[in-house]
């Protein structure tokens, strides 16, 4: 109880004593609040990119998520053998879990190599009745090839 209050107490003093930041910056930050929703003219592509970049990254916070679970139940168990058997099957369903989000990355990129799509960075969705020449994307805007550059 006593090394519990000295640490608490330790703790608020450390709080306490907080002294200046020494990053501060002479230049005023400016925020500026972002349009609410999806711009209609935001193209598909991106739209499909961002939300499976969402995706993995939910993925991946799961599996860390079930991965601290899974130790701070193994750690809590006071060596009963069903408590920490139940905590190892934890840690492994994450640990499957992460292996099989690196494969569907894997695979993503693999097929995206294959037909030459970048799945992760997709700025509009190529069609088959428009090709467009090296250095060039299709622009559903304007429905017509442009150089990267101009976008």
């Amino acid at each position: 109880m006593k090394k519990a209050i000295f640490l608490s107490s330790t703790l608020v003093a450390f709080l306490g004593s907080a002294s200046t930041v020494l990053a501060q910056s002479s230049v005023p930050i400016q925020i500026k609040t972002p349009p609410v929703g999806i711009n209609p003219a935001t193209p598909v592509g991106t739209l499909l990119s961002n939300a499976l970049t969402i995706v993995f990254v939910v993925a991946a916070l799961a599996v860390l998520f079930m991965l601290i679970q899974g130790a701070f139940s193994w750690i809590t168990s006071g060596g009963d053998k069903e408590k920490v058997a139940s905590a190892r099957k934890g840690i492994i369903a994450a640990l499957v879990g992460l292996a099989l989000l690196a494969l569907a990355f894997v695979i993503t990129r693999v097929v995206g190599q294959v037909v030459n799509l970048d799945i992760l960075n997709l700025r509009s969705i190529p069609t088959l009745d428009k090709q467009c020449s090296p250095g060039q994307v299709y622009d559903p805007q304007v429905s017509d090839c442009v150089t990267e550059r101009s976008r």
